[in-house]
């Protein structure tokens, strides 16, 4: 027979083992919940991707699709960077609403990574949250998205082809 000091070992025991496994399916539960949030909201811009990778394949003899890049302005523009056949570096960008498939060689313009240079050197932003190329007044342009030293939002549009200023807007 146990004592009554050993019965209550074994009952404080196995409500600290409860304890644990309650906690475990809480945090699993979190996890599962927080994962499935994230991969619904992820879910318009992978089908996007998805798309315009159909389209750039078919139209554009895309190769290796890299970067995919969202504009939104006047239209909303999904835009793939890779390589086409002859393993040159090219954009493509497919109109959100159906129309003409602009398809562009990289070397013609300037890139990514020179536009988000030129923001930075000229206007010293805090952060730099992303550059996406796009079309404005029928030109195409890099959109550089960044928050200032203040922390208001701003945007530079740089022409693709010769790196000009085209808009600049301050402290959204």
């Amino acid at each position: 027979m146990q004592s009554r000091r050993e019965v209550q070992r074994e009952q404080s025991r196995g409500s600290s083992m409860r304890t644990i496994r309650n906690l475990l399916i809480a945090i699993l539960l979190i996890l599962l919940i927080v994962w499935s949030v994230f991969a619904v909201s992820n879910q318009p811009r992978n089908s996007a991707r998805r798309q315009t990778i159909s389209l750039a394949e078919k139209y554009a003899h895309l190769r290796s699709p890299d970067q995919f890049y969202i504009y939104n302005r006047e239209n909303t523009y999904y835009t793939i960077s890779g390589k086409n056949q002859q393993n040159q570096p090219i954009l493509v960008m497919v109109p959100q609403h159906g129309g003409k498939i602009r398809i562009l060689k990289q070397s013609s313009g300037i890139t990514a990574a020179r536009a988000r240079a030129m923001t930075k050197s000229n206007r010293d932003p805090r952060e730099i949250l992303k550059v996406a190329p796009g079309i404005f007044n029928d030109k195409i342009v890099w959109e550089v998205t960044y928050r200032n030293q203040k922390g208001n939002l701003c945007y530079d549009l740089i022409n693709f082809k010769t790196g000009q200023y085209v808009q600049n807007i301050n402290n959204l």
